[in-house]
């Protein structure tokens, strides 16, 4: 039975019992940020299990995408030894919300395995909760299961609680018997003959803070089976890695790889590989990407993981991508978004990993090293300080290093480690920003509630309930002192969702103050506006009765720029493809940024087609309209959530005509046309598979266009030359100069013999960067410029050369083509010319500085390091 077989087998059977079904929620849960991933199949109906919400059905099916790397639900160790265990897999489940129970549970279960999968009823062996004499009793009389083969154990394992308080309840597991090879007739813990592949979750009580248990009014029904698990049993097979889920991909490595898929030795690289490369897929289709922290870095972990394993298996290159195709053809009936971004995973993947290759081609030496002083040791153990200095300047992973180590017997100094990092946090450390700490320590602030009406008010009579001054709460205002105040509502939009925050004034019978920003209250679940004053003219007292004003032209510009940042989402998804996701927005008065999942940068053709569309839809003018319903209706409507945030059940959702539906808080226009006109600025590289675009829309968009035809003009009228032939022109000026410097030179003879190959051995590696720092002498700055293209061509990273020419200091600093999204040699070198009292300035890739003559070399050599950590990314 193929696993596409088990799908429809039982979406058909819940089907007809009335659930209803319930598509997967992705991986990185939309409602639940505290949650990693999404872990069990019950996620998306945890506030329905609450009682926090309610749904328009009280039974319901899915089979839930998962994964399980953190806390207690973590199989990461597990995964590729044994046969039962992985990062990513499906649970189907079927669920009751306060209608049928414990009987109906059972049932359901019963039949659907033995008259539907065709499991052979003498091979079910089934365990309950210690005292629940009800689920034996339903399994005994009802279903006709022998008492021997209904075993009782405890709270371990056959009681499932949602947390330290809620919903909890005893539960009822189904094994499977796998017979006589597998192990002895014995069930037991431990016993790999019983497998264990369904729960049934009878959710009757309530445990509240003092542990007791308290009877639900409406008790409901949770279960999940492991889809993998189910797969192995109806398929015969000893595993999960045998089913036609993992197959296929370990066949796909062996023939990538030239290797025996089912020589012993290979088995567990292969399950690795297999099970990193499903959970990689589906992480980058549900909008994951590579990062240092949070669910970025389980990703990359989990891709260095599978790289390791086909290190071990030979594979030299970069290979994961190639894999994915795989995952993503037999996975893409049930997963349709996966096809969507097919290419975009492979992309990511790809990148990736050639990254890590780089990364450990710099660091494993050094590690190796490390490893060998170990063995010959007395302790056995790799310094903590060492691994930091490993981490820290080569980029080599912690994790890396102790697998590597692991498979040596030899420890790690975790400690050490954690002490190193902690030292260069102190170092590092900036200082909070003043707003948000004052924020944040503000007192009584959660008691305090303000009704927002500025969707719809500009002004607004208010109450004001408290003022604070310095954090501390205090009954009035002076003129010309600063002071937040908390006013019972509010037309003054708080900073939020990348919005700034409103400004403008008010007054109140004896006073006149400006409302220079807006922002929310950090603590708890307060509901509390703040509005940063400077009283401009008498005193504020609390209970004064206050009119506020919000500055009109500012909030306009900024709505201009908030339904730009919308159409310009949706132009992107359409123009790039549907794996273009929010990652970040700032959006003003002045300009909007929008931060977005890419892994390349955007040819000026793609940018002229966004831009093209945005403009397009503005000229339509379409309504722009905004309402609130349930979160679960917005999303079937297709709006889009943004991950990071945190949706109550009742949203707002803002849709541009049938174009674009997005959950917004923010406000907006009436219809698109006010926009008037859209221009991007710029795009970008933030990180890696991050990037950004900047634009101008409205009257800001305007005077952009404005002042750059002005200096368009100015150029023109300079060289006298016509609009349409002036970039034809310069081209061949700056041929012509080049031609010319190039002649020079060539003029110039230079008796400094330079060793380039000897300078780049002698070149160190800062966070992964290649770095070359070289002081020459006798010679000028275009040799200098020259020398440090070469070198950081040859290198591929970052070249620093200085020289001393006629008592004065000269220094270049060149960067690697594929670093400039990145690095900056314009900031880099205004960092060293202040350690020579010096200046200068460049371009991202070429930068160039002087100042007093460098009379201790090694010392100003130091420095130069010294900052290159400091501001390289690590």
């Amino acid at each position: 039975m193929r696993h596409s077989e088990i799908r429809d087998i039982f979406f058909t059977y819940f089907s007809k019992k009335g659930h209803h079904k319930v598509l997967s929620s992705p991986l990185v849960p939309a409602k639940d940020p505290t949650l990693l991933f999404t872990n069990a199949g019950m996620n998306q109906f945890k506030g329905v299990f609450l009682q926090d919400e309610k749904r328009e059905y009280k039974r319901a099916v899915s089979i839930q995408k998962c994964m399980r790397v953190s806390g207690k639900h973590n199989d990461f160790d597990e995964v590729g030894k044994s046969e039962f265990h992985h990062t990513f897999f499906e649970m189907l489940g079927n669920f009751s919300f306060g209608d049928y129970f414990k009987e109906k549970a059972i049932e359901h279960a019963w039949e659907l395995l033995t008259d539907y999968y065709k499991f052979d009823p003498e091979k079910l062996w089934i365990t309950v909760y210690q005292d629940d004499d009800e689920a034996f009793k339903i399994w005994e009389q009802n279903i006709g299961i022998p008492a021997h083969k209904i075993l009782r154990f405890g709270k371990k394992d056959n009681f499932w609680q949602m947390g330290e308080t809620g919903p909890c309840g005893p539960c009822s597991e189904i094994h499977f018997d796998r017979g006589d090879r597998f192990g002895p007739a014995e069930f037991t813990e431990g016993n790999s003959r019983y497998v264990e592949f369904w729960n049934l979750v009878f959710m009757q009580y309530f445990k509240d803070e003092q542990g007791n248990l308290n009877p639900l009014p409406a008790p409901s029904i949770d279960t999940g089976m492991g889809m993998e698990r189910l797969t192995s049993l109806l398929q015969g097979v000893s595993g999960d890695y045998q089913t036609d889920l993992f197959r296929p991909i370990i066949d796909f490595t062996g023939e990538l790889g030239g290797i025996d898929a089912d020589s012993p030795q290979n088995r567990v690289d292969l399950n690795v590989i297999a099970d990193h490369v499903r959970a990689l897929t589906f992480l980058i289709s549900d909008g994951v990407l590579p990062a240092n922290d949070g669910r970025g870095y389980v990703l990359r972990r989990l891709l260095r993981r599978a790289a390791k394993h086909g290190k071990s298996l030979g594979f030299t290159g970069a290979f994961l991508h190639k894999i994915s195709g795989r995952a993503v053809d037999m996975m893409k009936d049930a997963y349709p978004e996966l096809d969507y971004h097919r290419h975009f995973i492979a992309e990511v993947l790809q990148a990736e990993e050639e990254r890590f290759n780089h990364t450990l081609l710099n660091g494993l030496k050094r590690f190796e090293e490390l490893l060998e002083n170990a063995l010959q040791s007395e302790q056995n153990i790799i310094p903590g300080h060492e691994l930091f200095k490993l981490s820290d300047t080569y980029g080599f992973p912690l994790d890396f290093a102790v697998d590597l180590a692991r498979e040596k017997e030899i420890d790690i100094d975790y400690r050490g480690f954690r002490e190193e990092l902690s030292k260069q946090k102190k170092r590092s450390r900036v200082s909070l920003d003043q707003k948000q700490k004052s924020v944040k320590t503000l007192e009584n602030i959660e008691k305090y509630e303000t009704v927002f009406t500025g969707y719809h008010n500009l002004e607004e009579e208010a109450l004001l309930l408290t003022i604070y001054k310095e954090s501390r709460e205090t009954s009035g205002l002076e003129e010309g002192e600063e002071g937040i105040l908390v006013v019972d509502r509010t037309p003054f939009y708080a900073e939020s969702g990348g919005q700034v925050g409103d400004r403008g004034v008010g007054r109140s019978d004896r006073a006149f103050f400006e409302v220079t920003d807006t922002g929310k209250a950090f603590t708890g679940d307060s509901g509390a506006i703040l509005h940063y004053v400077r009283v401009k003219k008498g005193h504020l007292k609390t209970k004064d009765a206050l009119t506020l004003f919000v500055n009109k032209e500012r909030r306009q510009e900024t709505a201009i720029h908030h339904s730009s940042t919308h159409l310009l989402h949706h132009a992107l998804r359409e123009v790039l493809g549907l794996h273009v996701k929010q990652a970040g927005s700032y959006v003003g008065p002045d300009k909007l940024r929008f931060d977005f999942t890419h892994f390349k940068s955007l040819a000026s053709e793609e940018i002229e087609k966004v831009e093209a569309l945005v403009n397009r839809k503005i000229r339509e003018s379409n309504p722009i309209k905004s309402g609130t319903l349930k979160y679960e209706q917005a999303i079937e409507k297709g709006a889009i959530a943004i991950f990071e945030e945190k949706y109550s059940d009742v949203v707002r959702m803002i849709s541009l005509g049938d174009f674009s539906m997005e959950l917004c808080g923010g406000t907006h226009l009436q219809n698109t046309g006010q926009i008037g006109f859209f221009k991007i600025v710029s795009e970008s590289s933030i990180s890696s598979g991050i990037r950004r675009v900047e634009a101008v829309a409205g009257e800001t968009g305007y005077r952009y266009v404005r002042e750059s035809l002005a200096v368009l003009d100015d150029i023109r009228n300079y060289f006298r030359q016509k609009q349409e032939h002036i970039f034809e022109y310069l081209v061949n000026l700056d041929k012509e100069i080049k031609e010319k410097d190039k002649q020079l030179a060539k003029k110039k003879e230079s008796g400094v013999k330079i060793d380039i190959d000897q300078m780049i051995k002698n070149g160190t590696s800062i966070n992964a960067v290649p770095t070359i720092t070289e002081h020459i002498e006798n010679v000028d700055r275009k040799q200098l410029s020259a020398l440090a293209d070469e070198i950081k061509n040859i290198a591929k990273g970052v070249a620093v050369l200085s020289t001393n020419i006629n008592g004065k200091s000269a220094f270049i600093v060149s960067v690697y083509r594929d670093f400039t999204g990145q690095l900056n040699a314009g900031v880099i070198v205004k960092e060293i010319a202040k350690t020579v009292n010096g200046n200068g300035g460049g371009r991202p890739d070429f930068a160039q500085a002087g100042g007093e003559i460098i009379k201790n070399v090694e010392n100003f050599k130091k420095n130069v390091i010294i900052i290159l950590e400091k501001l390289l990314p690590g």
